[in-house]
């Protein structure tokens, strides 16, 4: 699936709105439509000729209009049973006569997993399903919470739904910018740096009045008041073990949101 994600890449830190952004953009959002839609209808979508979709999708490496569509189904297709493939009990399983610095390590997985359990429902995690496919959303975060946006966005895309990912800080500030006000935004951060870098553009969102989720490890200062609602994925700080908690609970997310599929309707 490269050339998709050079695809989805492209559409998550281009900030100049050409032609080939409005197309990409478009095919994007109706992966779950293409199968009915024709070269011909995408083209008059777009506002632009057969041959420049044609040159669009072969732009990202695709031979032709068919190989993109044929890559796409397999997304929108993809078995919901193999996104999470670390449980608890085989991350114990690993204990099993091994040092001491491998053994604490595993143990403080397994503890941040325990933890996860304890402090997230699964209310939490439909709800934000919920909000991300009702709304025009987007996932900001640096670092290792901005490659688990990344994950999330391509099974939000495999359900129908296009969520905005800037994978650089000017596209970021372009989509908090442009973000209708009716719209959902969703903040991860283990330990609350990315508010504090970026408590302005987080305001002017708050004071349009988007919608605003923090999912963190856990960060507790008085920015927390910013959000509509804090998803806590632990009641201690796991340092030792970083973004794991955050990874695994978008997996849930991610498995809960293609087993069940898009709403109907």
């Amino acid at each position: 699936m490269k050339s998709l994600n050079d695809m989805i890449a492209y559409h998550d830190t281009e900030t100049e709105h050409d032609t080939r952004y409005e197309v990409v953009s478009y095919l994007l959002a109706h992966l779950r439509e293409l199968d009915s839609l024709s070269l011909s209808e995408v083209a008059r979508a777009t506002y632009v000729s057969k041959s420049t979709v044609s040159r669009v999708v072969r732009r990202f490496g695709f031979d032709s209009y068919d190989e993109f569509l044929a890559v796409s189904r397999r997304l929108v297709n993809q078995d919901p049973s193999v996104t999470l493939r670390i449980t608890p009990d085989e991350l114990a399983a690993l204990k099993t006569d091994v040092g001491d610095f491998i053994g604490l390590y595993i143990d403080g997985l397994c503890a941040a997993l325990q933890d996860l359990r304890k402090t997230v429902d699964d209310e939490t995690v439909d709800w934000l399903i919920s909000q991300v496919m009702t709304h025009e959303a987007a996932f900001f975060g640096t670092d290792q919470p901005l490659m688990i946006a990344r994950d999330t966005q391509v099974a939000f895309l495999a359900a129908g739904h296009l969520v905005h990912v800037g994978e650089t800080e000017a596209k970021r500030h372009q989509i908090a910018e442009e973000l209708p006000d009716d719209a959902f935004a969703v903040v991860l951060t283990n330990y609350g740096r990315y508010i504090e870098d970026n408590r302005e553009m987080l305001e002017g969102l708050r004071s349009r009045g988007v919608k605003l989720c923090l999912v963190t490890l856990c960060y507790d200062g008085p920015a927390c008041l910013l959000f509509d609602r804090v998803v806590r994925l632990s009641a201690h700080g796991f340092s030792g073990v970083g973004s794991f908690s955050m990874k695994a609970f978008f997996k849930i997310v991610i498995r809960r949101l293609l087993a069940v599929g898009p709403p109907q309707g």
